[in-house]
């Protein structure tokens, strides 16, 4: 009976409050010519991104209009709520730049509690921008069912992606590229470097980093003074799918990193001339590094590289003991893109030509249902390999700004 009484409390309690999330969630306006003394709304908007994220609360929206924004550190420090989540979107029709103003300070998109680096931050989503010239793109600490959707994270100073502890993490339709290119400073940076469970990452373009396209990070244990619980740490149970990962300098498109990195699925991937400053026996399509992962399926992936570089498709790791896979081409077709030889082009396009290996090649995922364009697929018999789904002709009616800019 005690524990029925606490539980009709516990409810009159949450149903009391939900009314209040939808009664004070707001919709706010981000413009170059506005101010952060206007009320945020559509007619007198706010002047900068940061001021907008510190103020957003579970079901607030933000759009942010066209423009270069100069920021420092972008701040979000609270979370929505799996019924009202934040979110941080480009005004319809308009693509907004983040552009740092000194990318050798801790400047970036930031995602961690106010509470600290080892609360749980969640129900977030950021669509629509170019972030550049910053120290990573965008980083979180402790993320949990949370969207990074549809951005170009480019010219950063490391990473385009640290997510340091997470889980139920969607990074989907981004293109990522050129992130740590200053080979002056100490080897690093990556398109993706995360740890933590059930990351969803498809539909992404990420090319020409300096490291790997992805580092699936497995190094990191449970410790319950850093992580709010243990799938925030360990990588378990990814998916990695309909990617094409391309031109990355000095290591493969994906690396599998640790012994706490189990049962990931890597599916429809195009992996493609990685490694080019690397050695011919390196891997230019996935790294197993360390000795313990386990049940990592990699199936109908395409691989192919010219051999000026990292040749192997997978290097590391022993098949049928920490992975198996079926059904992957490797190195005997080219992918035949619309604009990407050999040697990375001032302006690749990963659009699939006509004839391509990769059309209709893919296994049917619910994840990559819709392409790195919007295209939806399959527009054929089959889902099509690569971030990009063939619409029956080389040339694809004008994507947006964001997908086309080099």
């Amino acid at each position: 009976m005690v524990h029925l009484k606490r539980a009709i409390a516990t409810y009159i309690l949450v149903t009391a409050l939900l009314p209040n999330i939808a009664t004070y969630a707001a919709t706010y306006y981000v413009a170059t010519n506005g101010n952060n003394n206007n009320s945020g709304t559509s007619s007198k908007p706010w002047r900068t991104v940061a001021y907008a994220t510190s103020k957003m609360l579970a079901g607030d929206t933000t759009y942010v209009k066209g423009g270069t924004y100069k920021e420092g550190a972008i701040r979000f420090g609270r979370s929505g709520t799996s019924s009202a989540p934040i979110k941080l979107l480009n005004a319809p029709g308009e693509f907004p730049v983040i552009d740092c103003i000194d990318k050798t300070q801790p400047q970036f998109v930031h995602l961690q509690a106010y509470a600290g680096t080892a609360k749980m931050i969640g129900w977030i989503t950021i669509e629509g921008f170019e972030i550049r010239n910053c120290y990573h793109a965008i980083k979180w600490y402790n993320l949990h069912d949370s969207i990074i959707r549809r951005n170009w994270l480019h010219h950063n100073r490391h990473s385009g992606i640290l997510g340091v502890g997470g889980t139920r993490v969607v990074i989907d339709r981004n293109r990522i590229n050129s992130n740590a290119l200053d080979f002056t400073r100490p080897p690093g940076g990556h398109g993706i470097y995360a740890n933590g469970t059930a990351y969803t990452v498809t539909n992404n373009l990420i090319y020409n980093n300096r490291g790997y396209g992805i580092q699936l990070n497995g190094t990191v244990s449970y410790n319950s003074s850093i992580h709010p619980a243990p799938e925030y740490a360990a990588s378990n149970n990814w998916s990695i799918a309909n990617n094409t990962l391309a031109y990355n300098n000095f290591s493969a498109g994906l690396v599998i990193w640790g012994k706490n990195s189990t049962k990931t699925q890597v599916n429809n991937n195009i992996f493609y001339e990685n490694g080019t400053l690397a050695p011919s026996y390196h891997a230019q399509g996935i790294n197993f590094s360390s000795c313990c992962s386990t049940g990592i399926q990699i199936r109908n992936n395409l691989a192919f590289a010219s051999g000026s570089g990292a040749k192997q498709f997978i290097a590391g790791g022993t098949e049928g003991t920490h992975y198996t896979q079926s059904g992957n081409t490797v190195n005997t077709l080219h992918p035949k893109f619309v604009n990407a030889p050999a040697t990375l082009p001032s302006s690749p396009n990963f659009t699939l030509a006509s004839g391509s290996p990769a059309i209709d090649k893919g296994i049917a995922l619910s994840s990559t249902k819709i392409s790195y364009p919007g295209i939806t697929r399959p527009k054929l018999s089959a889902y099509d390999v690569g971030a990009y789904e063939y619409a029956g002709s080389s040339t694809l009616a004008a994507p947006t700004s964001l997908q086309v800019a080099n």
